[in-house]
């Protein structure tokens, strides 16, 4: 529930993005992309969920990017002459046949298939805050929290440290679902991105796969939160806890303690919010934890 893991946090991409955002601008498209080129988990996601882009290097090099939605999705080298990213979908992806393409450095378009977003009805949930808790959304504490978020995000592993299948990261009961819109004090305020568990305060919080921890410290309003970088663009997000038990650059595998559930910044009892990133989009971690994205 906390500003890091909603859709008001500009996280910047990857410095391979940024460089590459103003040569891409203008798409060159040939008469007819091949579409054999890109593998893909699946055809078909839900807002919310991601899909695995697999290509060869052998066809389309080393510089290629991914472009979905009106973003651009770098490519990471796996091993085997092959590259692999993981676009992700959310509830601002507009539903409907969507074209993916993969793309060289000049815009031309190597390969392009058709990916098709299905528009999920997301619930609403009415919360309430005590004067001092909703304090923190103060415009220049919003402003602090976005700008520490942003930095540790700012340059990732380009290693995968992680694999399937995630664990859920507390013994909980599961309260407010990905997508739900948030309303507080009777004002919109969005959906949330993320997964909210219910458990007694000093309930063990566990990373949920192996990484390294990118930040954990107390924010204004995500509280006492944890973000570990997984690799090729993974990042999981742990916020409101009332201890942390990591420290920034420390390697940690699937399992290790990282906190303790709590209710610290913006929350209204105590809880963990589990979110997950795919280079920058915050899709539903839940799937993560269940099946790969996408099969």
């Amino acid at each position: 529930m906390g500003l890091a893991d909603s859709g008001m946090t500009p996280i910047k991409r990857l410095a391979l993005i940024a460089s590459l955002s103003a040569v891409l601008s203008v798409t060159v498209v040939p008469s007819a992309a091949r579409a054999d080129g890109i593998q893909l988990s699946t055809t078909v996601v839900r807002q919310g969920e991601a899909v695995e882009v697999t290509v060869s290097t052998a066809e389309v090099g080393r510089d290629a990017v991914v472009r979905f939605a009106g973003k651009v999705w770098p490519l990471f080298s796996i091993g085997s002459g092959r590259l692999r990213t993981y676009v992700g979908t959310d509830p601002f992806t507009t539903a409907g046949a969507r074209r993916i393409t993969v793309e060289s450095p000049n815009g031309a378009v190597l390969f392009a298939r058709t990916l098709t977003v299905r528009k999920v009805s997301f619930p609403t949930r009415r919360l309430r805050f005590d004067p001092d808790k909703i304090a923190l959304l103060d415009p220049k504490l919003l402003a602090i929290e976005r700008q520490k978020v942003g930095a540790a995000l700012r340059s990732l592993s380009l290693d995968q440290y992680w694999e399937y299948p995630f664990i859920v990261p507390v013994k909980g009961r599961r309260t407010s679902p990905y997508g739900v819109i948030s309303v507080y004090q009777g004002k919109p305020r969005g959906w949330h991105r993320g997964t909210d568990f219910a458990a007694p305060v000093g309930t063990p919080v566990y990373a949920t796969n192996h990484g390294i921890v990118r930040l954990a410290e107390s924010l204004p309003v995500s509280g006492n939160a944890v973000f570990i970088d997984h690799g090729l663009g993974i990042v999981t997000s742990y916020l409101h806890m009332s201890a942390l038990h990591v420290r920034t650059g420390q390697q940690v595998r699937k399992g290790t303690l990282i906190g303790a559930v709590g209710s610290t910044g913006l929350a209204t009892g105590p809880h963990l919010h589990w979110a997950l990133r795919t280079n920058g989009s915050l899709v539903d971690p839940l799937p993560w934890a269940e099946d790969p994205p996408g099969r």
